[in-house]
C-alpha cells in the first residue's frame, strides 16, 4: 500500500466527486502514473422495519468531507518525500466539488497510517427510529386540555357568584385548578432514551468496545439509535426471528443497564 494525500472535498459530495476524478484520471496518463486507487471509507445500514425485517443497505461515508488518494509509492518517515505532479494537482483542483488539497510535508498519510485507516472498524449498522414518549405525549396534551377547561369555569364561576361566601368557594376551586394546570406544565417526565441510558454509565463503561459502537440521535421528537449489526447477537436478537423495534430497543436498554450495575 503507498502513501495518500487527503481530498477535503463539500460534505454529502464524496461519491460523486470520485466519480468524476475517476473519470477525469481514466483520461490522463500522468494522473494513471501517479495515483493507483481514490478511497472514501462507508458503512452500510439497514433500518428495522415494522415487520421486524431489515431494510435495503444504506451506504454512509465513514468519513465526511474527505476522500483519499492512494499513490503509487510509499514516503520516507518524515513524509518529505511525498510528491505528485503540478499538472495532476490542477486536474484535481479543477473537479467539482473539492474544496482543499493537503500536500505539505507533514500533512502526507504514510503508507503504515493509511493501511491502519483500512483497519477502522466499519462493519455494517443496524438502525432504529422510535417517537419519543408518543403515549406520554397524547395524555399529557389530553390532560392540560382538561385542567385548562376546569380554570375556566371556576373562573367564570368566580366572576358570576352572587355573595360573597359563593366567591370565596369559587376563589378557592379556582386557585386549586390553577394549581394542578401548573403541574401538568411544569411536572417532569422520565427521559426513558437510550440516550440517557449511555449517558448515566461511567467512563469506564462508555469505553467498553461494545457500547461505544451505539450511537443515539435525537431529532424531531424521534431517537435515531444505530449499532453495530452484529451486536444484535449481544442482546440476545436472531434476524431470523425479525424482531420489531421496541423488542431490540428494550434489549440494549436492558444491556446497558446490566453494564451499569456490574
Amino acid at each position: 500500500m503507498g502513501a495518500a494525500f487527503a481530498i477535503q472535498v463539500m460534505t454529502g459530495k464524496e461519491s460523486n466527486v470520485k466519480r468524476l476524478m475517476e473519470w477525469a484520471f481514466s483520461k490522463n496518463e500522468n494522473a494513471q502514473k501517479w495515483i493507483k486507487e481514490i478511497h472514501t471509507f462507508s458503512q452500510e445500514t439497514r433500518r428495522i422495519l415494522k415487520s421486524g425485517e431489515l431494510g435495503k443497505p444504506i451506504k454512509r461515508v465513514a468519513m465526511p468531507g474527505y476522500i483519499f488518494l492512494e499513490m503509487n509509492y510509499a514516503v520516507d518517515g518524515e513524509n518529505t518525500s511525498a510528491y505528485i505532479a503540478d499538472d495532476v494537482w490542477h486536474l484535481i483542483k479543477s473537479i467539482p466539488g473539492v474544496l482543499k488539497q493537503f500536500t505539505r510535508s507533514g500533512q502526507i498519510i504514510s503508507a503504515d497510517e493509511f493501511q491502519q485507516m483500512f483497519e477502522l472498524d466499519l462493519t455494517d449498522q443496524v438502525e432504529i427510529s422510535t417517537v419519543l414518549e408518543e403515549d406520554t405525549i397524547q395524555e399529557e396534551a389530553k390532560k392540560l386540555a382538561e385542567a385548562e377547561i376546569e380554570v375556566k369555569l371556576a373562573l367564570h364561576q368566580a366572576n358570576t357568584a352572587d355573595t360573597p361566601q359563593e366567591r370565596k368557594e369559587a376563589e378557592k376551586i379556582l386557585d386549586y385548578a390553577i394549581q394542578q394546570e401548573e403541574t401538568i406544565v411544569n411536572g417532569e417526565k422520565e427521559d426513558n432514551t437510550i440516550s440517557t441510558e449511555l449517558e448515566l454509565l461511567n467512563e469506564q463503561h462508555k469505553l467498553n468496545p461494545t457500547i461505544s459502537r451505539v450511537k443515539s440521535i435525537l431529532r424531531s421528537h424521534k431517537e435515531i439509535i444505530r449499532l453495530p449489526r452484529i451486536m444484535l447477537q449481544h442482546i440476545g436478537i436472531q434476524e431470523e426471528d425479525k424482531p420489531l423495534s421496541h423488542v431490540v430497543i428494550d434489549r440494549l436498554r436492558h444491556f446497558i443497564k446490566t453494564l451499569g450495575i456490574s
